[in-house]
């Protein structure tokens, strides 16, 4: 019984998405794209979105676009200096948040409706008008590089960045966009001023709207706000994803307790047919690594496997063991196990109704659907948001066995902690 009522709300839960999803529109407003979905929630989150990430700027001026984007929120604009714009912004329940990574950079703003055009009023002139003042610049540079060392202290986190580094050296994505220790230290407020400068281009942006506004609305303050943005040139920085056909070991020697262990493997596109049943795939992989590693055997602290939505895609597993070479070699067989059988029956209904339910969970939410319909955009076209919860559920155990097989032929590892393990040992061959 218990069965039939959770199949229930699945079943209401992909009707509820699919309404919602159907009203979703883009138009232009004056060349600036414009990606429009009306809710009937008393929210509404804005995002400018600009587009090229780490292909933007050079590797010796890593974290520029984040500070940037960070500083236009945070060091205070025309109207409204620094201390005036923290004031408002908290007055009114107005959230603002300017960040970058390796495919895009954005600049976003959430509040209630009632107070939307307080909103609007703080976030137009961030994006326009924003004010690097030195100062205010210095303030902001000392909190990314507190932020960075804690970021890159935690063992995770590095992993993660030398996974990025060893699987796409000599490539953009080698960069972390959040910068390091010198290249943060080197950037003056000019620099950031001028690097702003050559973001704001009609050809480079686009917004998503998601909220309780009307479509005009939207489109009158565009045009009054924004009209006066350049239409200069902008071209996308062509990227193929390097082939990991190898079984190559990048390690790097911490004095840690637990031994940090990953592995990288092609991914389909975003926009590709395989995508869907192949992210099933690595979900079903994830489940199974944790009940050999953790429960099974207790060779691990934690696991995991993931796909990451990028223009050069890839997904990756994770774990962090006193007990490697056995963890890899696991982490080896449970991935064949799943190219070679698969999810099948309850299992992979299992992932399906996950999946979903986080689908409505998010939908819940303006702010998350409007990242999740600019990075769809990013990554090849918006619509796809709106159709991934049909996939789901139209994906079978053979497509997802038959796209494992067509994109893992290899994997990249990576390891940090103990080199002394690696006497005499290799990676375990695919």
């Amino acid at each position: 019984m218990k069965k039939i009522i959770f199949t229930l709300i699945i079943s209401c839960v992909c009707i509820s998405i699919a309404n919602a999803q159907s009203e979703t529109q883009s138009f232009a407003a004056d060349g600036i794209k414009v990606i429009f979905k009306p809710t009937t929630k008393n929210v509404v989150n804005v995002m400018v979105f600009f587009r090229g990430g780490v292909t933007n700027y050079p590797a010796n001026k890593a974290g520029i676009e984040m500070l940037a984007l960070e500083a236009t929120e945070q060091c205070g604009t025309k109207k409204y200096p620094a201390t005036a714009f923290r004031d408002t912004s908290d007055k009114y329940g107005v959230l603002m948040y300017g960040a970058s990574g390796r495919d895009y950079g954005f600049i976003q703003m959430n509040c209630i409706s009632k107070y939307f055009e307080k909103g609007w009023d703080l976030f137009s002139d961030a994006i326009m008008n924003p004010v690097f003042e030195a100062s205010e610049v210095n303030l902001l540079k000392g909190k990314a590089l507190a932020a960075n060392r804690n970021r890159l202290s935690n063992p995770d986190n590095h992993l993660f960045e030398l996974e990025m580094q060893n699987a796409f050296k000599n490539t953009p994505y080698a960069v972390d966009p959040g910068g390091n220790e010198q290249t943060i230290r080197d950037l003056s407020a000019t620099d950031l001023a001028d690097y702003y400068k050559t973001l704001l281009s009609k050809n480079r942006i686009f917004i998503v709207v998601v909220g309780n506004v009307s479509k005009q609305d939207i489109f009158e303050k565009i045009l009054l706000a924004f009209g006066n943005i350049p239409s200069k040139p902008y071209t996308e920085v062509e990227m193929k994803t390097p082939v990991f056909n190898d079984n190559k070991l990048l390690a790097e020697k911490r004095n840690t307790k637990l031994n940090y262990i990953g592995a990288i493997v092609n991914s389909p596109q975003f926009t590709d047919v395989n995508y869907v049943p192949f992210r099933l795939g690595i979900s079903a992989l994830g489940g199974s690594l944790y009940a050999a590693l953790s429960t099974q055997s207790n060779l691990v602290y934690t696991s995991s496997a993931s796909a990451l939505q990028l223009k050069m895609p890839i997904a990756m597993m994770a774990a962090s063991s006193t007990h490697v070479q056995e963890t890899m070699l696991v982490m080896m067989r449970k991935l064949k196990e799943i190219q070679a059988n698969g999810a099948d029956g309850e299992w992979l209904q299992h992932i399906k109704n996950s999946y979903l339910t986080q689908s409505y969970i998010n939908s819940q939410s303006a702010a998350s659907i409007a990242v999740g319909l600019g990075q769809a955009e990013v990554l090849g076209n918006w619509q796809y948001a709106d159709d991934l919860t049909k996939l789901v559920d139209m994906a079978t155990a053979e497509q997802i066995s038959s796209a494992l097989n067509f994109y893992i032929t290899g994997l990249r590892w990576t390891y940090l902690g103990n080199t002394d393990v690696f006497e005499d040992f290799k990676p375990p061959v695919y």
